[in-house]
């Protein structure tokens, strides 16, 4: 964790909408935790208040995108052959 939030403290919104959108990508990331460091950031003026919420929402959004778009492309017979391995 400390690694990421040197990152955002280093390059702000970009990690933000990346951890965010590659944590619906199955990825153990943060994404509450990252939130709540982003508010505190915006508390003390490091980030916006409507700029962290917008990226959070598109982070999220994308990456729900990416993961219909996989399921949809592979399909039922994909994960009822290779299902066990994606197990959660």
């Amino acid at each position: 964790m400390d690694f990421i939030t040197s990152y955002i403290n280093q390059y702000g919104y970009i990690v933000l909408f990346l951890a965010l959108m590659l944590e619906l990508l199955a990825l153990p990331l943060p994404g509450e935790l990252l939130m709540g460091y982003a508010g505190v950031l915006a508390f003390q003026g490091h980030l916006s208040w409507v700029g962290s919420i917008l990226v959070a929402g598109m982070g999220s959004m994308v990456g729900m995108t990416i993961a219909y778009g996989v399921g949809y492309k592979l399909g039922t017979p994909f994960f009822d052959k290779y299902g066990l391995v994606f197990r959660a």
